[in-house]
C-alpha cells in the first residue's frame, strides 16, 4: 500500500449519493474516496445538502452558548453521576489536570431516540441537555441540524461501502440508528504563557468517521504521509470529514485514522463544531474481508463499538485531553509528537 504525502486536502462531492446520481457517478465518488482515505485519511466534502445559511447559523448558536456566563454554562456539567453529555469547562472534570489539559471548552449533544429502536447500544440518544431557559431556541434548532447531519452520515457511508468494494447497502443496518455526538469546541487564542499547551492535543478520533464544521479562522492540522503538519484552512460551505478508529481497524488500516491538532494563535475565538459518527453501538467491528489477504492479516480483534468509543470518551472528559488509543500511542512515540 502507498500512501502519497499530500500537502492539501482532497475535496470530495457527495451529490451523486445525496441527489440521486447514476451508479457510474457514485463508482467515481467511490474511487475519489478510496484515495483520500488511503493517502490521509480526511477529505473536504461538498454536495451535502445542508445549505450554507444553517451552517453558519450553527457556528453562530454556538458563540451564543459559550457566551453564556459560566454558571448557566455549569448547570449543563456533564460530570454530574446520570449525565455523559452536556458542558465541560477547560481542564475536564477533574482540577487536578488543569495545568495540563488542552485549553479548550466543550459541550455535547446527541440526536433524539429513533421510533422502534433498541435500549441497548444507543450511545445516550435522547439524553441531551439543553439550554432552554438561558439560550431559548438552542436546543430546537440543534435538534432538527443532528437529524440532517444523521442523514447525511447514512448516505455517506454509502460512498464508503462502495469505495471498499462493498454492495452499497453494506453497512445500513450498522448506520440505522447511529451513535451521532454532536460536539461544540470553544478555543480562547493561546497567549505568551500558553507556549506548550496546545488547543486540542494530537490524536485520532474514536469513531468511524467525523463531519467537521469548522470557522473561518483555521487552525486544524492533520498529519501526512511523510510525517510532516499540513494546514487544513476552511472551504466555505464544505464539511472537514476524517477516517476515526473504527473505519481503520474495518479496513485493517487501509484507510487512515490520521493524527489531527488544533492550535489557536489567530487572536480571536475559534469554534468548530464536528459530529461523531459510531455504528448502533452493539456492532462488532471486526475487519472487512476486502481488507485482508495472506500477506496482510487481521491487525485488530473484533472490538464492540460503543465500549471502545465510552473508554476513550471517559479518559478525555477526566482529563481535558483526548483518550489515546493503545495504536495511537505508539504512533504518538513514533512520530516523537509529545
Amino acid at each position: 500500500m502507498k500512501r502519497t504525502a499530500l500537502d492539501n486536502l482532497p475535496l470530495i462531492d457527495l451529490t451523486p449519493f445525496t441527489a440521486g446520481g447514476s451508479a457510474a457517478q457514485r463508482q467515481v465518488t467511490g474511487q475519489a474516496l478510496r484515495r483520500a482515505c488511503i493517502d490521509i485519511g480526511f477529505f473536504y466534502l461538498i454536495g451535502h445538502g445542508l445549505a450554507d445559511a444553517e451552517l453558519d447559523a450553527a457556528l453562530d448558536w454556538g458563540r451564543r452558548f459559550f457566551a453564556l456566563p459560566l454558571d448557566d454554562k455549569l448547570k449543563l456539567r456533564l460530570d454530574r453521576p446520570q449525565n455523559r453529555l452536556g458542558y465541560t469547562p477547560v481542564g475536564g472534570a477533574n482540577p487536578e489536570y488543569g495545568a495540563t489539559s488542552d485549553v479548550k471548552e466543550r459541550f455535547s449533544a446527541t440526536r433524539e431516540v429513533i421510533p422502534g429502536e433498541c435500549e441497548e447500544g444507543r450511545f445516550d440518544a435522547g439524553q441531551s441537555q439543553w439550554p432552554d431557559r438561558a439560550l431559548p431556541g438552542f436546543g430546537e434548532f440543534f435538534r432538527a441540524h443532528i437529524e440532517r447531519r444523521k442523514v447525511l452520515a447514512q448516505q455517506l457511508v454509502r460512498a464508503f461501502a462502495v469505495s471498499l468494494d462493498l454492495p452499497e447497502s453494506h453497512f445500513d443496518q450498522a448506520y440505522r440508528h447511529p451513535g451521532c455526538t454532536l460536539m461544540f469546541n470553544y478555543y480562547p487564542s493561546l497567549g505568551a504563557a500558553d507556549q506548550t499547551r496546545s488547543s486540542f492535543s494530537p490524536h485520532t478520533d474514536y469513531g468511524a468517521f467525523t463531519l467537521l464544521l469548522q470557522d473561518a479562522l483555521g487552525g486544524l492540522e492533520v498529519r501526512n504521509a511523510a510525517g510532516d503538519w499540513i494546514d487544513v484552512p476552511p472551504v466555505d460551505g464544505s464539511f472537514v470529514v476524517n477516517v476515526g478508529d473504527m473505519f481503520a481497524m474495518w479496513t485493517n488500516d487501509l484507510y487512515k485514522s490520521a493524527l489531527h491538532r488544533v492550535t489557536n494563535r489567530s487572536g480571536a475565538e475559534r469554534i468548530s463544531i464536528p459530529m461523531f459518527t459510531y455504528p448502533q453501538g452493539r456492532t462488532e467491528i471486526t475487519t472487512l474481508p476486502t481488507c485482508i489477504d495472506a500477506e496482510n492479516p487481521a491487525k485488530y480483534p473484533p472490538v464492540i463499538a460503543e465500549d471502545y468509543n465510552r473508554m476513550l470518551v471517559a479518559r478525555a472528559n477526566l482529563t481535558g485531553r483526548p483518550g489515546i488509543a493503545a495504536r495511537t500511542a505508539e504512533r504518538l512515540q513514533e512520530s516523537g509528537t509529545p
